[in-house]
């Protein structure tokens, strides 16, 4: 339950940042209880802790920059600078949480200068070469096709060289679309009639009629190489992992016996091969392009 108890300390800091309240004792009562689960973290981040662990070798976590390209509440940037990676900033084209967090890196972290900040999808307020680790949590499926190319070539030059992008992508081979709560409605029609399906069982809603693009998985990756260079799709790792459930939506019990099946010897293996084609594609891209 180590996610459940940290969205549960996370709760009060957000609220009193909103308020404009004190912010040093829900600060230190947040990362309290990140740090106790710092042996055992939330499954969903133990794999983005280890890159980052081997990414800074025997350089202190402060040192590592890390960038959140699409940070909505910003929690998981929290979560690793109370893990001790302090150096974090975070962009989004939304504007409800940059001042408070900026307070809050103020305040606690003792970054004067803004770290938080709205923007408009495609240039990144960051110098080139200046991030270590770039992370994209299911963030690509709200890309408009007239921004995507330069959300990745964006990220591409903010990233030194030999920095890291993490990138986690639902798509269109994903039989189960968690935004509008159906299945394969998304393989059997185009868009549009896609969207009226919806409309006509209720499902529709403004992320799907604005804001939702369900992509070939291959499109995603072309853009990696075009900008990054190299790739890695560990969706697998991430499949074989599946054990903790507490902060799972939908079918637990489901989740649970697919977790099981990947784990069984040899049969396993070839389950997970096929079944991660099926999932969300987690990447890791190594920036090996000039830029």
């Amino acid at each position: 339950m180590s996610w459940t108890e940290i969205k549960s300390a996370y709760a009060p800091l957000a609220k009193a940042a909103s308020d404009g309240a004190p912010l040093a004792p829900h600060w230190d009562a947040f990362r309290t209880v990140v740090r106790k689960y710092e042996s055992t973290p939330p499954y969903h981040l133990a794999a983005l802790l280890k890159r980052l662990d081997d990414l800074r070798g025997d350089r202190d976590r402060s040192s590592i920059a890390i960038l959140d390209q699409g940070c909505g509440g910003g929690l998981t940037l929290l979560f690793l600078a109370a893990s001790g990676y302090t150096d974090i900033r975070g962009v989004d084209v939304h504007d409800s949480n940059c001042e408070r967090w900026n307070a809050l890196t103020r305040d606690c972290l003792g970054h004067p200068e803004d770290r938080f900040f709205v923007y408009d999808g495609r240039t990144l307020p960051f110098a080139s070469q200046s991030i270590d680790l770039l992370i994209s949590q299911e963030v690509l499926e709200h890309v408009h096709d007239d921004v995507l190319d330069t959300y990745y070539s964006e990220g591409a030059r903010v990233l030194k060289p030999g920095g890291r992008a993490l990138h986690s992508v639902p798509h269109r081979l994903v039989p189960y679309d968690s935004h509008t709560q159906t299945w394969f409605l998304h393989w059997l029609l185009p868009r549009r009639a896609w969207l009226r399906v919806l409309k006509a069982l209720g499902r529709s809603n403004e992320t799907a009629e604005h804001g939702l693009f369900l992509r070939w998985p291959g499109t995603h990756k072309s853009l990696l190489r075009r900008h990054f260079g190299t790739y890695r799709d560990v969706t697998s790792e991430r499949l074989t992992g599946l054990i903790e459930m507490s902060y799972y939506d939908g079918n637990i019990g489901l989740r649970r016996r697919i977790g099981g099946l990947c784990r069984v010897p040899v049969v396993g293996a070839a389950f997970t091969a096929i079944l991660s084609r099926l999932m969300m594609t987690d990447t890791v891209a190594q920036k090996t392009t000039d830029g």
